[in-house]
């Protein structure tokens, strides 16, 4: 029998607005609170750094590159240096990892998958790069992943370049990697797809590899559901 995971699509929003949503998530999912929960949205130009952060990433300091528009976070997931921007989709997956793997690197082969299988509906065909994490088309690099794992619950996820602008990525060392190209399936198919068809493809991908049943949700239903459980559980805890 499938599982539940709620799925939250959204529209463009604003990295740290999207971080702290996950944070708040993680820790309702952590207290059972929600069930496992898919997030898919696309962020504004945003340069984002990994744990393994280091200057020799920047091209540039992050007031030049706050000057041309783009945000700036250091965050607490893994992986170096990426850009996010319009076009892009990105998927956060909040969930309980060993209900699916208690291997983090099978973990980061099914969020792989789940971005492979997708660009195969478009005939094209996305590979895994022996020692490097993401997926690529020949040898240009198109899916990113970058998770955090607390208390064995995941956060931060996976990004895939579809109409994006490809130009920010050479401000960074994407992923570390020297001298990488970066592509995008625009650029591949020589064609615009629409961001909620690749939410489509995404979400119908991400159910076969999870073994998960989607149920749509929003923001305000989500958290009315987490303040009335919170409601109760505090209730219990007065009673006992």
């Amino acid at each position: 029998m499938k599982r539940k995971s709620l799925l939250l699509r959204m529209d463009t929003v604003e990295y740290g607005e999207a971080w702290e949503l996950q944070k708040i998530l993680l820790e309702a999912r952590i207290s059972n609170t929600i069930d496992d929960c898919l997030i898919l949205l696309q962020h504004p130009p945003t340069f984002t750094f990994g744990r393994r952060y280091k200057e020799a990433n920047l091209i540039a300091n992050k007031e030049d590159y706050e000057r041309n528009g783009f945000s700036v976070y250091k965050t607490d997931r893994g992986g170096l240096a990426t850009y996010h921007g319009p076009g892009q989709a990105v998927g956060y997956p909040i969930v309980k990892m060993s209900t699916y793997t208690n291997d983090y690197y099978q973990y980061l082969r099914m969020l792989e998958d789940v971005m492979i299988r997708t660009l195969s509906d478009f005939r094209v065909r996305g590979q895994r790069r022996e020692g490097y994490t993401g997926v690529w088309v020949d040898q240009a690099k198109i899916g990113f992943i970058g998770v955090r794992i607390a208390l064995g619950y995941t956060m931060h996820g996976f990004s895939l370049n579809i109409t994006n602008d490809l130009l920010p990525f050479t401000y960074i060392t994407p992923c570390g990697i020297q001298e990488v190209t970066i592509t995008s399936l625009q650029e591949l198919i020589h064609a615009y797809i629409p961001i909620d068809e690749i939410y489509n493809r995404l979400t119908y991908h991400y159910s076969a590899v999870f073994q998960v049943y989607v149920v749509p949700g929003d923001r305000k239903t989500i958290f009315q559901e987490i303040n009335h459980r919170g409601k109760l559980c505090k209730e219990k805890i007065g009673r006992e």
